[in-house]
């Protein structure tokens, strides 16, 4: 497996490096020893400080961190940013507390994308391994939602995400019989897409590789493994459509 590739469990039992560089890899990348040493110092003060002056005091000092950030962002208390070199950041993002960001990889063109106005909930999940993550401008993630990917995964324009939904980023090879399938290959089918404005209630999951369309609804707890229409809604394990938001044809 590339190294981009590799698990964090496997980056952190690296026999040939020592701790403090297996650290800084996972939390940082190659950045250098200075940016490695802001990081620390900033996450370790700043994080878990309380109250509207913690808020105040992270909203000077991290968006230095990123590749990029906008305006007016409010970063919540003990926030997990991991390889923010790699994170951009539009205007008037909210991080609520306990969110992580993880844009690890080595790919130029990948990484964390946030848009204007996206709000991240308590707790949620928003990891990469050498692929690319975008939540579009004026999505709404709910508390401990969990999107990861190694391809192209998008959260669309105003899309709604209630709690604990999950965007399944990759799988794992399970034909043989011999080995463990935590130790088999991974798979990646590209990534998983969120059409604009669609509504996916609380603990629906979405398979790698899916498409849910446009300004769809798909109801609570459902296993969306097959594309879905826009405007489109679906239930069920595997969901399946119901019926269409669009009204009958005269």
């Amino acid at each position: 497996m590339a190294q981009g590739r590799r698990g964090a469990q496997d980056a952190l039992q690296d026999t040939e490096a020592g701790a403090l560089a297996k650290y800084r890899r996972m939390m940082v990348g190659d950045s250098g020893f200075g940016a490695f040493l802001r990081y620390e110092l900033v996450t370790s003060i700043f994080g878990p400080w309380p109250g509207a002056l913690g808020y105040w005091l992270r909203s000077k000092l991290y968006p230095g961190l990123f590749r990029s950030c906008g305006r007016r962002v409010i970063f919540g208390r003990n926030l997990s940013i991991r390889h923010p070199g790699r994170i951009t950041l539009g205007d008037r993002v909210v991080l609520s507390d306990g969110v992580l960001l993880d844009g690890k990889g080595t790919a130029p063109d990948g990484g964390i994308v946030v848009g204007d106005g996206a709000f991240v909930g308590l707790g949620s999940m928003i990891t990469t391994t050498d692929g690319s993550i975008e939540l579009a401008a004026g999505c709404n993630l709910g508390a401990c939602c969990r999107i990861g990917t190694f391809g192209r995964t998008r959260i669309g324009e105003k899309a709604l995400l209630a709690a604990w939904v999950y965007v399944v980023g990759a799988g794992h090879e399970s034909s043989r019989t011999d080995i463990p399938i935590l130790d088999q290959p991974y798979t990646d089918r590209g990534g998983a897409q969120i059409g604009d404005g669609a509504w996916l209630g609380a603990r629906v999951t979405v398979m790698d590789g899916v498409t849910v369309g446009a300004h769809s609804i798909v109801g609570a707890h459902a296993v969306v493994t097959k594309d879905l229409p826009d405007y489109s809604i679906a239930v069920g394990i595997p969901a399946r459509v119901t019926g269409s938001r669009l009204p009958p044809p005269a």
